[in-house]
């Protein structure tokens, strides 16, 4: 009952940061462009006909993949139905409003693909109730949220077509390193999820042909509140299962430690993520 709870309470957040999502999380639309592009890498001349894409938030990696997928049937999920509205709006506008395409002698604007072709669903990651096989399942900065991650990749890589991939980028265990540094050292519980390393999508897929890029984002913020601010605008200011927030003396002092590493007028906020790669054969 307790992880019910959670997740409704973790859709809630989210749903309650759709509207101020794309104006304050510089580093997922950062992980995204960067999936896109080790997807298109992988997959290289191979078009992918169904897609499934989970916790697709306002629509960062949908609209990236898009464009380079824009014949294939798409299944575009997230928990909250807020975000999967914000995404849904964000492409019916990019189709509605066509790009500028300078390549064209007519100088016409052309659509950039076909909005029946994806379809919106609302749905729990961990869950999966749509019947494979997909060509491609992704997710974008999602699956640091799930609670059995082994298990759920498992069941991913189950609705996979033989040839199909499935490629995701999530945080790693380095992610506010110094943060957690500072908690540490006041006697303070970590509060937010433990991020797995690379290792560990290697052995857990290990039936599958696995890829495994880092790459670290550094966020900056004018102080800690504003650091703290930022991931309560985005949604993700989650604690563990289980776990209550911190008391406002544990929180102050927190705060204080953290600034004080930093001495020119800012902070900084290190992601470290982890994107992966995997297949069934080793064509992809």
């Amino acid at each position: 009952m307790i992880e019910v709870a959670w997740k409704r309470d973790l859709a809630r957040r989210f749903g309650a940061a759709a509207q101020s999502y794309e104006t304050q999380s510089e580093v997922q639309q950062k992980s995204a462009r960067a999936l896109a592009g080790y997807i298109a890498a992988k997959i290289q001349n191979k078009k992918p006909l169904r897609i499934l894409e989970i916790g697709c938030g306002t629509g960062y990696l949908t609209r990236e993949l898009l464009k380079l997928y824009p014949d294939a049937q798409w299944w575009v999920t997230d928990i909250s139905a807020d975000m999967l509205a914000k995404c849904k709006s964000s492409l019916s506008n990019k189709a509605t409003n066509p790009e500028y395409n300078p390549n064209l002698s007519s100088h016409r604007f052309t659509p950039a693909f076909d909005l029946s072709k994806v379809h919106f669903h609302t749905m729990d990651g961990e869950a999966v109730d749509l019947d494979g096989p997909f060509d491609l399942i992704c997710s974008n900065m999602a699956f640091q949220w799930f609670h059995d991650l082994e298990g759920t990749l498992g069941k991913l890589s189950d609705l996979l077509n033989n040839d199909g991939m499935l490629a995701f980028s999530t945080l790693s265990q380095g992610t506010f390193g110094l943060w957690h540094k500072c908690q540490n050292e006041l006697g303070i519980e970590r509060l937010a999820p433990e991020f797995p390393d690379s290792v560990f999508y290697h052995d857990c897929l290990g039936g599958l042909n696995v890829d495994t890029q880092q790459q670290n984002f550094v966020q900056c913020h004018k102080d800690g509140l504003d650091f703290l601010g930022r991931l309560r605008e985005i949604g993700a200011h989650s604690s563990r299962v289980g776990r209550s927030p911190l008391c406002v003396r544990q929180l102050r002092a927190l705060l204080k430690k953290y600034e004080s590493y930093f001495t020119d007028g800012h902070i900084e906020a290190d992601y470290d993520v982890v994107f992966v790669l995997c297949s069934k054969n080793g064509e992809n």
